[in-house]
């Protein structure tokens, strides 16, 4: 099985990545190993380095891969098989309440598979691909996938996204051991993970923005300058993809939406101003629909 090293980070180059550095065929399953952006994996709290320092690491994430016959049209299916988080977990946000609840880097040791908390709570590990994209022709909030923070890119999934060049170009980063819809915080349990992922090339599903697929549901995400401009953005996506897959009318389709649907919130609730200049969401819908 090929390895990426957490060595193959992305710099200074967001969304602009075109050098390869690891080529593969189509549904060949490869570790992807990615880093802490407090430092590449955070050992103990002398890690916890705050926003701001020379140490610290903003946004960097392991890629590009190219994925043999991907073609822009296309999808990148990309199963999320396993991930095992390394070292320590943590926090150092801001979110809605900032002012009330300061917040300096919170380390989360994991003991039992869980995330221990100040107070002497713990929470269960539920990993998860905070930022994963495929570099875009012209980036446009998240239809290319990107730091989207969605709970629902975790193990056991599949998520899809555009295939804009050649080879799909795929970055991946940012994994979080545990995290809520909305993010409130700005961060989850941040932390460095060896992520297992068998990636594909589909041309079934064509969807322009980023899609994720579970056991159960159909989840279309989109992100535009209003949370009503999102949820209808997403609305229109899986009224097309329920058409496209039932054989159905879109105006029936709509009706499914709403009686099937239900609306999710990505990383977006960390600061007044993503709310109100571009909010993912999530439309899911059950995959439990039948003929007559």
């Amino acid at each position: 099985m090929k390895r990426l090293s957490r060595k193959n980070t992305v710099l200074h180059s967001r969304y602009r990545v075109f050098d390869p550095v690891l080529t593969i065929d189509p549904g060949e399953t490869i570790v992807v190993e990615t880093i802490n952006h407090m430092t590449p994996v955070v050992r103990s709290a002398a890690d916890l380095h705050p926003h701001g320092s020379p140490e610290y690491r903003e946004r960097e994430e392991t890629g590009p891969i190219y994925v043999r016959g991907a073609q822009p049209g296309d999808m990148l299916a990309i199963h999320i098989e396993q991930i095992n988080i390394i070292d320590l977990p943590h926090a150092h946000g801001w979110g809605p309440l900032a002012e009330v609840y300061p917040q300096e880097p919170i380390a989360f040791p994991i003991r039992n598979r869980r995330c221990a908390l100040p107070g002497g709570i713990s929470v269960p590990l539920h990993p998860m691909i905070g930022d994963i994209y495929t570099t875009p022709a012209s980036p446009q909030y998240f239809d290319h996938g990107g730091n989207m923070d969605f709970t629902e890119v975790r193990p056991g999934n599949t998520l899809y996204l555009p295939v804009f060049y050649e080879g799909g170009l795929l970055v991946m980063g940012d994994v979080h051991a545990a995290q809520g819809d909305g993010e409130l915080l700005g961060e989850g349990a941040e932390s460095a993970a060896d992520v297992t992922v068998s990636i594909n090339v589909d041309r079934e599903y064509r969807s322009p923005r980023p899609l994720v697929e579970t056991p159960d549901a159909l989840i279309c995400l989109a992100c535009r300058d209003t949370l009503f401009g999102s949820i209808r953005l997403a609305t229109e996506d899986m009224i097309e993809l329920l058409s496209n897959i039932h054989g159905i009318s879109k105006a029936d389709a709509y009706i499914l939406c709403t009686l099937t649907g239900s609306i999710r919130i990505g990383g977006s609730l960390s600061a007044q101003r993503f709310t109100e200049g571009g909010c993912l969401v999530g439309l899911s819908v059950e995959k439990d629909i039948s003929s007559l």
